[in-house]
């Protein structure tokens, strides 16, 4: 993990910490959401292994990702934060980091995280996952415009071009470990405190949602479910990054909408 600090304030301004989904990097991450989020910030952006700054350092599992964060933000005095955003992986590595008790987010924002937590359903569905996504890995490394391509109706030519790039370079080890970290997800327990200052979100065509829908009022009631109209995957804040970024701007800054979905 290699940790990115951007924006022109200093460590009296408040801090946020964006983890980037699979296939994106610190530096996607700043161009899609830092940049577009304005002044008066600080933002961490960390690169996760086989990704970005790391793409040679073999992903092991969310667990050590989470370490790894932890120990730099100690490191370096860091114990409270504005604002937790985590992505798809970025959100199960959230997970992980929700578990250190010395660290607190005065707000959390988690896009397109998987609820799956192990179990029969998500050990089979997880193994075949695994399967295609190194059999697509195999293709890619093949014909990486063909990858880039499929990719680009749904995140834009720039970023598609970045993702297949990125997938291609990644080993079949690291993915299959992240493909077993997102289907075997450890649900932090959130106090009712904690929760009122969650957000998940989630495009309407997300495969993840259905299965966040029932399982986001059982385990944690007070946090707010939001869902992104006619949006897939992960797309709705590449699609609309300079809106996506307003909005992320207010919860770091303590003034987003307290409304429910």
């Amino acid at each position: 993990m290699k940790m990115h600090v951007y924006g022109p304030c200093g460590q009296d301004c408040p801090t946020v910490l964006i983890i980037h989904p699979m296939l994106s990097s610190a530096s996607s991450m700043r161009a899609a959401l830092c940049d577009r989020m304005g002044p008066e910030l600080r933002f961490l952006v960390p690169d996760l292994s086989a990704h970005g700054d790391e793409a040679s350092a073999p992903y092991v599992s969310a667990a050590e990702e989470a370490a790894s964060i932890h120990e730099w933000l100690t490191s370096h005095g860091l114990s409270r934060l504005s604002l937790g955003f985590g992505a798809s992986l970025g959100g199960v590595i959230l997970f992980e980091l929700l578990r250190f008790p010395d660290l607190s987010f005065d707000q959390l924002f988690i896009e397109g995280v998987s609820f799956y937590s192990g179990g029969p359903v998500a050990r089979v569905g997880g193994a075949i996952l695994s399967r295609v996504m190194v059999a697509k890995h195999r293709k890619a490394v093949r014909a990486p415009e063909a990858g880039a391509r499929k990719l680009a109706h749904l995140y834009g030519e720039r970023r598609a071009r970045a993702m297949a790039s990125s997938f291609a370079a990644m080993s079949e080890d690291s993915i299959r470990a992240i493909v077993r970290d997102c289907s075997r997800v450890r649900l932090p327990p959130l106090s009712p405190d904690i929760q009122r200052r969650c957000t998940f979100a989630y495009g309407e065509k997300d495969s993840d949602l259905r299965l966040a829908r029932r399982v986001i009022p059982r385990l944690y009631p007070e946090a707010e479910l939001r869902v992104w109209p006619g949006s897939g995957h992960c797309e709705h804040m590449s699609r609309d990054s300079v809106t996506y970024g307003a909005m992320l701007r207010n919860v770091a800054l303590g003034s987003a909408s307290t409304d429910r979905s």
